[in-house]
């Protein structure tokens, strides 16, 4: 059901982006996109704990314990009790802890950040008003996010991840059916904004109702032991938190700077080219991240061998599916804006090949951080951190040079010039397996074929 609930996602630009597009002017499409990726960054506003949380449950049921949870020496001095065994009750009642302050804090970030971010394009709508009350409804969506993803890091820590995936299948699948509808029958911005927000209610109280009773056979804890799971995860999540803000976060957060100097037509076309290959991006992760907590639990095990297997199915399977839906945005993608003559289209070829270049890096450092993070000792602040510095750095050297294309240059330039190589290079060494002959196992096949496609539509486009 993996497969199922995030290819629910190519439905958002095969079937609603088709009948939205065209019934949407150039400016309502620019207000539409940055509602999008605002409520994708506020679920990342979790700072780390939902997959930190995750991890550690399926960790502790893995028979895992606090020291190895908190794995340098200084820092276990200031557990009670390091050496015990790791409770999962002590970890979900950490995460309850922990999510109360979480999300009054990160719902009024979003508030303040995006509110400031909308200003000029909900100005540059016919009538203001309605971008505005779409955005107070975007709101409301960005709470039940946090919400759900609490609620999921417990049932994905459990083993139940076929379990959310099926509900996100289903009423993912109503979303769009219903947002469809009502786009067909002449349905605006807030009226389609509202479909999201209605779907995401009862998303979130299935997934808590199952949550709440796979915590009720969890063995109760004491506030001491709860304070101590504390100490030992905050670590890994504020670094993992870091290094998604510093990656994914910039990346995404590109689009809303774009859009306060950018023309309406430009901005929304920058932002429509993020969406399909980030939806790309994001569909490909379903082989490999559905099969963290099983890694958890194998790496809890000492079962590396059998980790191993795992871990290379999961990438083969992740990088070939970004391939495929790389080949749609750069070449399928553009004719299909043009047919259904819609006001919005796609930048040129050589900004989605970047764009596609970079995220298939991206997605490869990220999956062997992933791996890396398996050890518990977390480097996504190290990895994401230098990385988006550098963005930053390479985006201010390029944007006079090469314009627009910037941010994807920087993106690649970052990615390809530091984080692919650090942190495949820890990856490897926890596993004690020889580069050439995982890397053939692996990234050879995906690699060559996006190059070659990637060389011939620019050869193509060039005569």
């Amino acid at each position: 059901m993996t497969w199922a609930s995030l290819g629910v996602r190519i439905g958002g630009l095969a079937v609603l982006l088709p009948i939205v597009l065209p019934r949407l002017a150039a400016p309502e499409v620019l207000v539409w996109q940055m509602l999008s990726t605002i409520t994708l960054l506020t679920t990342w506003a979790d700072f780390g704990f939902s997959p930190t949380f995750a991890r550690v449950i399926a960790f502790a049921r893995g028979g895992g314990n606090l020291a190895d949870l908190h794995m340098p020496l200084a820092s276990r001095k200031r557990l009670h009790e390091p050496d015990c065994q790791l409770s999962v009750g002590a970890v979900i009642a950490a995460q309850r802890q922990v999510y109360r302050r979480l999300i009054v804090g990160a719902m009024i970030l979003a508030a303040i950040g995006g509110t400031t971010t909308l200003l000029r394009p909900v100005s540059s709508l016919s009538d203001p008003a309605q971008g505005w009350i779409a955005w107070m409804l975007t709101l409301g969506s960005c709470l039940l996010q946090l919400l759900n993803g609490a609620a999921t890091a417990v049932v994905t820590g459990f083993d139940r991840v076929a379990d959310t995936r099926r509900r996100d299948a289903v009423l993912g699948a109503l979303q769009l059916t219903t947002a469809a509808l009502v786009a067909l029958a002449g349905g605006k911005l807030v009226a389609i904004v509202s479909c999201y927000l209605v779907w995401q209610i009862p998303l979130y109280l299935l997934n808590w109702w199952q949550a709440r009773g796979l915590s009720a056979v969890a063995p109760e804890t004491v506030a001491d032991r709860e304070r101590d799971v504390l100490i030992a995860i905050w670590p890994a999540a504020w670094r993992s938190g870091v290094g998604i803000l510093m990656s994914a976060g910039i990346i995404q957060a590109s689009g809303l700077v774009y859009a306060q100097f950018a023309t309406p037509a430009a901005a929304a076309a920058y932002l429509l080219a993020m969406r399909a290959i980030t939806a790309a991006s994001q569909i490909s992760q379903a082989p490999f991240y559905s099969k963290l907590p099983a890694l958890a639990r194998l790496r809890a095990e000492r079962r590396n061998d059998d980790l191993l297997k795992l871990a290379t199915r999961g990438m083969v399977l992740a990088q070939w599916s970004f391939v495929v839906g790389a080949l749609g945005v750069m070449f399928v993608a553009p004719y299909l804006l043009h047919m259904i003559g819609s006001s919005v289209s796609l930048p040129g070829f050589t900004m989605l090949a970047l764009l596609s270049a970079a995220f298939f890096v991206e997605r490869y450092s990220s999956m062997h951080i992933q791996l890396y993070s398996l050890t518990n000792h977390i480097v996504w602040h190290i990895a994401n951190g230098v990385t988006g510095l550098l963005m930053i750095a390479l985006f201010l050297v390029l944007r006079p040079l090469i314009g627009e294309l910037a941010m994807p240059a920087a993106m690649l330039g970052a990615y390809g010039g530091f984080c692919a190589w650090f942190a495949s290079r820890l990856s490897l060494r926890s596993l004690q397996i020889n580069r050439a002959s995982f890397e053939w196992r692996t990234t050879a096949g995906p690699t060559v074929i996006l190059l070659s496609a990637i060389i011939f539509g620019a050869l193509l486009r060039a005569k």
